[in-house]
């Protein structure tokens, strides 16, 4: 999967790259909330070729996570090291991940990014993603029953 003017490559996202994805994930302002490897594997089982990282010359460059539930799209810890921003990597990444899904017949792809990263928003509306102010996201968590 390379593309022709770029000097690094894409491929799906497997839980081989659990370790260096947490890590970039980790480094990355406005990153919340990491999967363990089992919750990760689970969504790429679920989920298969939808993932996707960049690399260039065996080091990684960055990572979206991308699902659906069959009817809307999702994408999830998009990140790009700081040492590749600027060169397109973030938003050939995008372009993958929507395509995947359209090839799934989704036809809306949904995200979420905390509300004081700004640098995340702009970078989101600048690829055409809108801002939605008509929701309110809530959450609960489910804790482990014995």
């Amino acid at each position: 999967m390379n593309s022709p003017d770029r000097s690094y490559q894409l491929r799906p996202l497997t839980m081989d790259d659990f370790q260096q994805v947490t890590n970039l994930w980790r480094s990355t302002d406005g990153m919340s909330q990491l999967e363990s490897a089992e919750e990760l594997g689970r969504f790429l089982t679920r989920n298969p070729d939808c993932s996707i990282l960049a690399e260039e010359n065996g080091q990684l460059l960055g990572a979206i996570l991308c699902g659906h539930d069959g009817r809307r799209g999702y994408m999830y810890h998009a990140a790009v090291s700081a040492l590749a921003r600027g060169r397109g990597v973030g938003r050939t990444m995008v372009d993958y991940c929507i395509g995947q899904l359209r090839d799934l017949k989704i036809q809306r792809v949904t995200l979420f990014t905390l509300d004081d990263n700004c640098p995340a928003k702009e970078f989101w509306k600048h690829l055409g993603f809108r801002q939605r102010h008509d929701i309110t996201q809530f959450a609960f968590d489910i804790k482990e029953f014995s």
